[in-house]
């Protein structure tokens, strides 16, 4: 029961985890399409939040 319980919630926050990386991801890349001073370090993160994201759910498939 405990065991089972707790592949639950980490399968729950492995999801929660990816999915809230590439909506950040997302949203970083989009403001920093509207600041030329900050584009690149924006883009940057944005662009590493969404690598992590996708690399999260893919382990998480295995």
């Amino acid at each position: 029961m405990i065991k089972n319980f707790t592949k639950f919630i980490t399968a729950i926050w492995q999801n929660l985890l990816s999915v809230i990386l590439f909506i950040s991801g997302i949203a970083l890349i989009d403001i920093g399409a509207f600041y030329f001073n900050f584009i690149v370090g924006f883009i940057a993160t944005g662009v590493s939040l969404v690598i992590m994201a996708v690399t999260l759910d893919k382990e998480g498939m295995e």
